[in-house]
């Protein structure tokens, strides 16, 4: 499924619009609709930054999706985040949206903001998604995607574990 254009804000004040101005060939976006959730979202935060470092194709966000009847932030004095919640999310890549959460949800077919959830996309297309706290078995699959990825999108392959030199290759010194 496609992620809908979403216009949301740093913890700066700069827009940023999903999935257009994500990071990350492949992007993990955590979803949560209540600041209280930021315990649920910290489960993932550590793993995820592992994953960037480990990863060069690989970003991810923190979305605190909060109500609201259309997709325009109101003014804040200091053009960013409340400062509570900038304080709660100190993060370079969290995100606020207000959005109408109830029409996120259906789109992306979440279950009700009583969880989080976490999307990976790739070119704007949620390709696989979980809802909670981070698992052992989900950190272990998430982490086998982007292995998978990496090795499909490396253009080239170590060949000489295949087949020693034969001196036919041009290639083969």
């Amino acid at each position: 499924m496609e992620f809908p254009r979403l216009p949301t804000r740093d913890t700066s004040g700069q827009k940023v619009v999903l999935p257009d101005d994500l990071e990350g060939e492949q992007t993990l976006v955590l979803i949560s609709f209540d600041r209280r959730q930021q315990s649920l979202v910290g489960s993932w935060r550590g793993f995820a930054k592992e994953l960037c470092e480990t990863y060069g194709h690989f970003g991810y966000y923190e979305l605190l999706v909060l109500g609201g009847r259309s997709g325009m932030m109101p003014p804040m004095a200091g053009g960013g985040m409340s400062p509570e919640a900038a304080r709660s999310r100190p993060h370079d890549n969290a995100l606020i949206a207000r959005v109408d959460k109830t029409a996120l949800q259906r789109r992306l077919g979440l279950l009700g903001e009583g969880n989080i959830y976490a999307l990976l996309i790739e070119d704007g297309t949620v390709v696989r998604q979980a809802a909670g706290v981070l698992t052992s078995e989900t950190a272990d699959a998430l982490e086998d995607l982007l292995k998978q990825w990496r090795e499909a999108n490396s253009g080239w392959t170590d060949a000489s574990a295949a087949a020693g030199p034969t001196g036919d290759n041009a290639l083969d010194s």
